[in-house]
């Protein structure tokens, strides 16, 4: 009885240890546990904050085999970037890191845009596609005043 006793503290105080250590951790030590960290991690963060939205950004590549069939995908590179609002693309013009083509061709595909580095500083800018809000697991449908449900601009970014 004794023994189960001492684990049981020790368990407790080791948990206590672990939240205590996660929760002081600061995102340049490689945990961004908030949006505010997220924002603070991308190189323009007042530019992408007014234009549009810090994103993580997941590099990775998948390779598939026709035979024998298999596939394979690279170890994850992630980064901080910035998705731009549809109606804010001018700015994008404006710093040099889009032209008149690649607006019309991402317009023509109902896209938007979003980069990786510095706009100030030849950043890689692709257009992108946002996925169906319907299909997000994270968001919430009306649960007290926790709610984070899907707003007309996560709609419609």
């Amino acid at each position: 009885m004794g023994t189960l006793a001492i684990l049981a503290g020790v368990l407790v105080v080791g948990i206590g240890i672990g939240t205590a250590i996660s929760s002081t951790t600061q995102g340049d030590q490689g945990n961004i546990a908030s949006s505010q960290q997220l924002d603070m991690a991308v190189p323009d963060p007042e530019f992408c904050r007014q234009w549009g939205a810090s994103a993580f950004v997941m590099d990775v590549e998948l390779y598939t085999t026709m035979n024998p069939s298999s596939s394979f995908v690279t170890q994850p590179e992630l980064k901080a970037g910035c998705v731009i609002r549809r109606e804010n693309w001018s700015v994008l013009q404006k710093e040099g890191a889009v032209t008149n083509e690649q607006m019309r061709q991402c317009k023509q595909r109902m896209n938007t845009f979003a980069y990786i580095g510095s706009v100030k500083d030849k950043p890689i800018v692709r257009c992108v596609y946002q996925t169906d809000t319907s299909q997000n697991k994270f968001l919430t449908k009306g649960v007290a005043d926790d709610t984070v449900g899907v707003t007309p601009e996560a709609d419609q970014f």
